[in-house]
């Protein structure tokens, strides 16, 4: 009866050692909401441009409640307060896909680019602002 037990708890650790294994690992599951968390909050930014050289703005980027990953931009480049620009997040990278999720109705443009959050807690970012007729190629920056 002994030998029984025994060769069962062996046998059942077997198991629960590969199942155990064979779990997914945390890193491996995608982007968390944990990558943009730093990117929350209230931001001031300025932007320069080929089209519409230098603008000042402020934006609030608060969480998306679509994806763990996604935040939304309120007034990204002074497009209007209640106007959120979506963006994911990796990491510390920034991806504004354009349409389209991002043509602002008022004005019918279309943002699109990348940014960065910096070492020295700031956002960079590289994006253009198409309007159906010309293009503004962008840069700008922000700080809290």
């Amino acid at each position: 009866m002994k030998k029984n037990q025994l060769l069962l708890s062996v046998l059942l650790l077997s198991v629960l050692s590969v199942l155990y294994s064979c779990e997914k690992n945390s890193s491996e599951d995608g982007p968390t909401t944990a990558d943009r968390e730093k990117f929350l909050g209230t931001w001031q930014g300025v932007s320069n441009g080929t089209v519409n050289g230098q603008l000042n703005w402020n934006m609030v980027i608060t969480a998306s409640n679509s994806a763990p990953d996604q935040i939304l931009m309120d007034n990204f480049d002074g497009v209007g307060n209640g106007v959120k620009i979506i963006a994911s997040v990796s990491g510390n990278s920034i991806t504004i896909p354009g349409a389209p999720l991002n043509v602002i109705s008022a004005t019918n443009d279309t943002i699109s680019g990348s940014g960065s959050y910096n070492s020295n807690n700031t956002l960079s970012f590289n994006f253009t602002v198409r309007d159906g007729q010309t293009t503004d190629f962008r840069t700008g920056s922000a700080h809290q």
